[in-house]
């Protein structure tokens, strides 16, 4: 068994978000005067999905993760529609500003993509450099398995026997088949994981985000070339979820994007492959000009 000095939980705090007034669990990791990047999960996860990426961006990076409200430790919205693409972009921003952080890198997985191209597009003058990964930023079911097309379908029964089968099921699924070659979570961050599962609030979350993703996606898709910020697109070639043919397709429509796709990878680039995703991830923000380093609100 791990010793707690072994342990791959990254430490977490929270504070109250001043426009919603949400109690907000995040981490913080790294030296507050180097730049800023923000970190946003996927499903089904939370914060703690960061343990490989985290600490080693805090070497030169001012490094904030979240949970999304209602996932992990944040509290959700007593309101379900809420939990939506731009609702959490502005979620986003109100943790900024209360962190008092007046710019920031972000870098998004899965259901924080959209959020983070959202965050780009209204927020240009905090928003700096973006990586989005597999994630469905447009209202299209082209690219995805079942399980995703069933989660955005309202009322449908599949989707919420697999919300109640969760861990015990519908977390086989996800991380057998999220991976390229198996699952190498850290036992103590899938437990948290599986622990969220079981959580009514967070299964509320998963549930209502995937039923009002669709206009979200479709304000997303009118303003995709609005998206001035750098942005790197990176994919796990293998994702049996969500296709590379969409990062594809959302390189092409962004107006300042590159494209890197992860060989050996799978749906969770950021826990499957974190060496070559770092890679990426640190070339494309080294590329930052001067004009992005740290200010903070007085």
């Amino acid at each position: 068994m791990k010793t707690n000095q072994e342990s791959k939980l990254l430490h977490t705090k929270k504070v109250r978000i001043r426009k919603f007034g949400l109690n907000i669990r995040y981490a913080e990791l790294g030296d507050k005067n180097n730049p800023t990047i923000l970190l946003l999960h996927g499903v089904p996860e939370n914060l703690q999905t960061w343990y490989d990426i985290a600490p080693t961006l805090s070497k030169d990076y001012h490094v904030l993760a979240i949970d999304w409200p209602g996932f992990g430790g944040s509290e959700g919205f007593a309101n379900l529609k809420n939990h939506n693409p731009r609702t959490f972009a502005a979620v986003g921003m109100d943790f900024l500003n209360t962190l008092q952080i007046e710019r920031s890198h972000i870098m998004a997985t899965d259901i924080g993509l959209s959020p983070a191209l959202i965050m780009g597009v209204e927020n240009p003058d905090h928003i700096d450099r973006i990586i989005v990964m597999d994630g469905i930023p447009f209202p299209t079911s082209a690219y995805s398995s079942w399980e995703v097309r069933s989660f955005g379908r309202k009322n449908s029964i599949r989707a919420k026997a697999l919300i109640k089968w969760f861990p015990k099921i519908s977390a086989k699924i996800a991380y057998n088949k999220g991976f390229h070659k198996g699952s190498n979570i850290p036992k103590e961050i899938q437990a948290e994981f599986l622990a969220d599962g079981h959580n009514k609030t967070t299964q509320n979350a998963f549930l209502s985000y995937f039923q009002n993703n669709a206009p979200g996606q479709a304000y997303l898709e009118t303003r995709i070339q609005e998206v001035k910020q750098p942005v790197l697109v990176v994919w796990g070639r293998h994702d049996r979820f969500i296709n590379v043919k969409l990062g594809e397709v959302l390189a092409e429509k962004l107006t300042n994007a590159s494209l890197d796709v992860i060989e050996d990878s799978g749906h969770f680039v950021h826990m499957d492959k974190p060496e070559a995703l770092l890679k990426a991830a640190t070339e494309f923000l080294a590329q930052t000009n001067s004009a992005s380093s740290p200010i903070r609100l007085v």
